[in-house]
């Protein structure tokens, strides 16, 4: 039953939504991978979410079911405003807060959620940019589907540290007004300076689809 969930089964289907909402699909390995777990431990792990009801494993792929989604929905959303918390209360560095609240976003779960949303001031999103109303229609575009010219810095989907890492160390946050060309890269260049970003980073990160001065 779903009320026997422990704290893992939060960091599983949190790594599942991850790398739903960036790529598209999940993987055991890839959540293997994420949470620095072996192999069969996630196999077997996810057997047991199935038996849950809350994904379904196919031979590649790990799905959410609708129960899944529903009740995974608050998991995220709950991690996204422990974000803001860490950042704005904690002073935790921005490219930080992700790996900082894996353990601490599980105090904040239900009513202590609603109201640490509440004395946060209804935070719209996290420090990454995305919405604290998870399911929110997206206004943004990963850099692939994009041409050339200059955008608003909208969000990083998939909150990978070494890429926030590199973001902050131009200062390409959130609201950033930046220039993109794309060539044999993606580069992306703001007021402090300019980094160049792989295939696999282009799709974590996305801009605005409306042009700065449009």
């Amino acid at each position: 039953m779903v009320n026997s969930m422990t704290l893992n089964l939060e960091d599983y289907l949190l790594v599942m939504w991850e790398y739903r909402e960036s790529f598209s699909k999940v993987s055991e390995a890839d959540i293997s991978k994420r949470l620095k777990i072996r192999a069969p431990t996630v196999t077997e792990y996810i057997m047991k979410i199935e038996q849950m009801g809350l994904v379904k494993r196919g031979d590649r792929e790990v799905n959410f079911t609708p129960a899944g989604l529903k009740f995974t929905v608050p998991i995220v959303r709950t991690h996204r405003i422990a974000e803001v918390f860490a950042q704005q209360i904690l002073e935790v560095p921005w490219e930080d807060v992700h790996k900082a609240v894996m353990d601490l976003e599980h105090l904040f779960s239900g009513a202590y959620g609603d109201n640490l949303f509440k004395h946060l001031g209804y935070p719209v999103t996290c420090p990454h940019g995305n919405p604290t109303s998870v399911t929110s229609k997206d206004n943004t575009s990963n850099l692939l589907l994009l041409s050339d010219g200059e955008y608003t810095f909208g969000r990083v989907v998939f909150e990978d540290y070494d890429l926030l890492r590199k973001l902050a160390s131009v200062s390409i946050l959130p609201g950033s007004k930046v220039r993109l060309t794309k060539d044999q890269d993606y580069r992306i260049e703001a007021s402090n300076g300019e980094i160049k970003l792989s295939d696999k980073e282009a799709i974590m990160v996305h801009l605005s689809k409306k042009k700065r001065g449009k």
